[in-house]
Parts: structure tokens; sequence; C-alpha cells
């Protein structure tokens, strides 16, 4: 079980509330100093902070869940690691880091923008205030999303490092074989670089927009104060030339209420929308001058043009850096695709070298493994000399040897039958008999290791003629008998009626089923019975060879026919697996096939299957010899 893919989706959803939660906090604690806002302009906020946070969270998790849910399956199957997992769905899990970081943004983007309408913000905060809290408070989510996007690509990591390896590499050949896969990393490499240069170009403009503000609305309200005082104030005890005053500074922006006989509640305060109201203490009660807020003057829009100017720049030289990146890429894997087999024993050769440090890395790496499998390569030619060789060497050793043990083996036969004309007494006779019995199995095994080593040469041949089977059969059945007149295993043999003449080698064939039986009887227990059934089904002679012996495993019944490969396995058995390799071949030249099964009731049979063509009495006498090289 694996823990990272049974805690995915919870370790998302706090991932997400966390950077969130952050973003919040540090809007709230940096936004009074980075825009000199006003202490009353902070508590008011405070309450829209938090329903933006709240919304942000709860929409943010929302978005996840959804992504996820489909996912489910698949997250359950990399937990349990059971089950299939598609690829599509890993593809799935490897881009949701970017799904939910980009959603998060614009989830906290469209919350905070809410905060612009009427209802929803602060009565203390003007238009102009707003926008630079919603701006910075941009900027934090978005510097905010790079690390959320780092911690969601190491999450999602370690639970595509569970997943199996096949839908793994079902997986990046879709994602190579996608035309987009290159615009990604381009667009990747955009916002890399773009990304942080928008940030730093952002927050500068509102660092000096909100002291160019600051400053101007501390200038004008001081104007305000210094005209109050020294223009509507008392002079002399007459308040004669106020109203011409007053029509004065409308003229200049200043609109003056005065209020006899009243104290001044504040000196500075905030008007409806974008206005702001200074109230100067009079000699005769106070004077509320009003007067509109800075605006947006020449020099913020030249540094809004500078960082807007930056900004294309920077994803300008982004998008450049991006496009080389993916040539590189393209050449590596063109190159790879395009290399063969010889180009790699030869040395793999790029067109030109790669721009960038990962890039050539990875050309390194490719021709590091190019060595690799160039001395792999000659080591499996080496090996493939050194065993052609040795078969050739093993061929020549096998077929000498033979011949050098057949001569002295027929004269011992010969003088075995010759003694055996001779009065004789009962042990004597008992003697030659053993002698020639011994003898004819070890004229039947040299037979056999020459007929191998003419297989293993390509020279072995075959006559084929029109044969009866129920001859092949039964002189298979008497030869098998003679081989193994030692054992007390019976062979009987079974041929159905109807049959049809086959065009085949019978000496070869005989030889084939003679192999067969004399293994089937090492395979079978101290007493039983080998069974030697032909039939006709079909188009194809069928000839089972039943033993009630031990069977073998499944894994085991196909190195029986491998001669010399498996020794220690034939060994057990009395032989070395020469008659049925032997007998695999001759049954394979003549078009035909053998297996191995399990039979129900327990033991093995040997299932063989030859082609039945139709019977030419005139072709009986006209014999061809077939080289084993292919079938009849």
């Amino acid at each position: 079980m694996s823990p990272a893919a049974l805690r995915f989706v919870p370790r998302l959803l706090s991932m997400q509330l966390l950077v969130a939660a952050f973003s919040d906090l540090v809007a709230v604690a940096f936004a009074p100093r980075l825009l000199l806002l006003d202490q009353r302009v902070l508590v008011a906020t405070l309450p829209t902070a938090g329903w933006v946070f709240a919304v942000s969270a709860v929409f943010s998790a929302i978005i996840t869940l959804t992504l996820t849910r489909r996912l489910a399956p698949t997250l359950r199957a990399l937990a349990q690691g059971t089950g299939p997992v598609p690829a599509q769905d890993l593809l799935s899990v490897y881009a949701l880091p970017a799904r939910i970081a980009t959603s998060q943004v614009f989830v906290s983007l469209a919350a905070s923008t809410a905060t612009l309408l009427p209802n929803y913000r602060p009565i203390t905060n003007d238009l102009y205030n707003q926008v630079a809290l919603i701006l910075l408070y941009a900027t934090i989510v978005m510097a905010g999303a790079l690390p959320l996007y780092v911690r969601l690509r190491s999450i999602v990591a370690r639970v595509l490092q569970v997943a199996p390896e096949n839908a793994a590499y079902d997986a990046v050949f879709v994602m190579a074989a996608n035309p987009r896969t290159a615009m990604r990393a381009r667009t990747r490499l955009l916002v890399a670089v773009a990304g942080p240069v928008a940030f730093v170009a952002l927050g500068a403009s509102l660092l000096v927009y909100a002291h160019t503000r600051f400053f101007e609305s501390a200038v004008r309200a001081r104007t305000a104060s210094d005209i109050a005082r020294g223009v509507f104030d008392h002079v002399r005890g007459t308040d004669r030339g106020r109203e011409q005053a007053i029509l004065a500074a409308e003229q200049l922006g200043y609109f003056t209420e005065l209020s006899p006989n009243a104290v001044s509640p504040s000196a500075l305060g905030m008007g409806a929308e974008e206005e702001t109201t200074v109230l100067v203490p009079l000699t005769d009660g106070y004077a509320a001058v009003h007067f509109e807020a800075a605006r947006l003057d020449t020099i913020t829009f030249i540094y809004a043009l500078l960082a807007v100017t930056g900004v294309g720049l920077a994803a300008l030289l982004a998008w450049r850096v991006g496009t080389r990146f993916c040539e590189d890429l393209r050449l590596v894997t063109n190159t790879v695709r395009t290399t063969g087999v010889a180009d790699i024993i030869r040395g793999t050769r790029m067109v030109r070298m790669a721009r960038f440090i990962s890039v050539g890395a990875m050309m390194d790496s490719i021709e590091q493994l190019g060595d690799i499998f160039r001395e792999f390569a000659a080591a499996h030619e080496q090996a493939t000399h050194a065993r052609e060789a040795t078969e050739r060497m093993r061929g020549l050793f096998l077929a000498s040897m033979s011949h050098d043990l057949k001569a002295p083996l027929n004269a011992i036969l010969g003088f075995a039958a010759l003694a055996s004309r001779a009065p004789l007494t009962d042990g004597q006779r008992e003697s030659l008999v053993i002698i020639e019995q011994r003898g004819r199995e070890l004229l039947h095994l040299i037979q056999t290791i020459l007929d191998a080593a003419r297989v293993e040469a390509g020279a072995f041949l075959v006559t084929p003629e029109w044969t009866v089977v129920d001859d092949v059969v039964m002189s298979a059945v008497l030869d098998a008998r003679d081989l193994m007149a030692d054992s007390s295993v019976q062979v009987v043999g079974e041929v159905q009626r109807g049959v049809p003449r086959l065009q085949l080698d019978s000496l070869r064939i005989v030889q084939a089923l003679t192999g067969i039986i004399t293994s089937a009887v090492r395979f079978t227990h101290e007493e039983g019975t080998v069974l030697v059934r032909a039939s006709f089904r079909g188009d194809r002679l069928h000839i089972d060879v039943e033993t009630p012996g031990r069977a073998l495993p499944e894994e085991e019944r196909e190195k029986i026919f491998e001669a010399f490969k498996y020794a220690d396995k034939a060994r057990r058995h009395g032989a070395l697996g020469l008659g049925l390799s032997l007998a695999r071949s001759i049954i394979e030249v003549h078009g035909g096939t053998i297996d191995v099964a399990t039979m129900e009731g327990g033991g093995m049979v040997f299932q063989i299957a030859l082609p039945t063509p139709p019977f030419d009495p005139t072709a009986s006498s006209r014999p061809s010899a077939v080289s084993s090289r292919g079938p009849l």
C-alpha cells in the first residue's frame, strides 16, 4: 500500500489552504506599509479580507475535489497496488498541479475583484485605494502560486513513482505523441521567466502609485488647511470678503462649508466616494473644505509604461529561450528516433551541439548509453562466435566419436552373433543375450548422436515415400520393446482402422517414434503401460504416446526437447535428451508438430500431428530427398 497515494487528495487540499491563508496574511500585514494606508482603512478592510479568503478557499477546494473525483479509482489502485491503471489517468494526475494552481489564482482574483462593487467595498476605501489593494493582493497570490505549484508537483511525483511500469511507459508515449507537448514546455518557460518580472514590475508600480498619491493628497490637504485658516478666518473681527474667497477657492477645486459656532470633530476625514474633506477650526466655528482625491498623474503612467515594457521584454526573451529549448529537445528526439543499431554501434553523432546545459547533459547520457550498448554488442558478438565455434566443434566431435565407436561395436555384435551359433551353456547364452541387448542400445545411441550432428549441420536428409501407418507404428513399438527389454513397463500400440497412407520417410519416422516411446518408458513408474495410439482426425494423422508416470511442470515440458541444454533434467530419466530432440527435428521436417500435455488422470501424453496429403500411387516409385532445413 502506498501512503502517498492514500493521502493524495487531503495533502492537495491542505497545501492549497495553507498557501491561501499565507497570501492573505502577507497582504494584510504589508498593505498599510506598502500602500501607505490609513489605520482606519486597514480596520475597515479586515472583514472584507476575511470573506475573500473564505470564498477563495471554498471554491478552490470544490474545484480540486471535482478534478480528483474522476481519478478516484486510479488513486485507489495506486494506493493498494492492484488493478489496472489507465495511461490517460496518469497524465491527468500529472497535470493536476498546473490546473490547481491556475484555478486558485483565478478564484482569488475573482473574489478580490468583487470588492470593487459598492456593496462589498469598505466605506473608507475609495476606488483608487481598492484597486491598489486588489493589485497588491493579486501580486501576492500569483507569487504564492509558484511555491504552491512546486509543492504540488512534489506530491504528484511521489504518487507517480508507484505507478506500474507499463502504464507509465504508455503515458510517456502518449505525451510524446502529443504535438502540443513542445508548446507546453515553451509556455512553462514563458511563465517562469516573465512571471517574476511581472510581479516585480507590478509591485514597483504599486509602490510608486501609493507614494505619489499619498504625497499629492498630503500637499492638497495642507493647501486646503492653509486656505481655510488664512482666508476664511476672521480678520480683526470681521468676515468681509468670505463669500468672494469661497468662490475663488471653488475655482481652484476647493469647496468650503462654514459651520459657525461649532466645534471641529477632527482635522481630516473621508467624504463620499473619491472626495477628501479637511476640517479646519476657525475663530467662530470650523470650515469643512472638500476636494477631489489625488488622481493618477503623468509620472504614474510613465512607471506603468515602464513596467509593461519590462514584462513584454521578459516575455519576448522567455519565448525565444523556450523556442530554442524546444528546438534542442526536438533535435535530440529526432536523432534518437532515427538512429539505428548500426549507428549506435559505430557511435552516435549529433548534428550540432545543444544550447542548454540540461539538453547537453541528456545528449551526453545518450552517448554514454550508446557506449554501453556498443560494449554489450561486442560482447554478444564474441559470445555468438564462441557458441558457433563450440557447436561446430561439438558436431565434429560427435560425428568423429560416433564413427570411431560404431566400427568396434559392430564387430562386437557380429562376434556375439557368431558365438551364439555354437553350443553354449545356459549361463553363456544369457551373457551373450545381455551383450547383444546392450550393444543394440549403444548402437541406437550412436546412430542418434550421428543424426543429431547432421541436424545441427543442416545436412539431415529424408526420403519420403507412400507408407502404411500400421507398419510404422508397430515397427516403432517393437524396436522400443527390444531397446527396453530389461524394463517391466509394457508398450502397447493401437492404430485406428481406415487411416490413409502417408508420404514420409518410414525409417526416420520409426526412429522418431522409437525415441519418443523409449523416453515415455523412462518417465513411467516401475510398473505401467505406455500406450501408442494412431488415429485420423480432420486432415492430419495424430499419434499420441501416453505414459502414466509423473507429469512434469509446465515450465519443464519444453525443456525436455532441448538437447544438452538441460542435461541435468534429462539424466534424471536416464538420457541426455538427444532422442526427443532428434524426434522433434524429424517430425518438423515432415511438416508435423509435437507437444507435451498433462492427462486428466495423471501422467503425460506426447501429441504428434502429421499432415496427410491425398494418396498418389504413381508417386510411390519416385522418392525425393528433402533437407532438414524445410518441411516436406
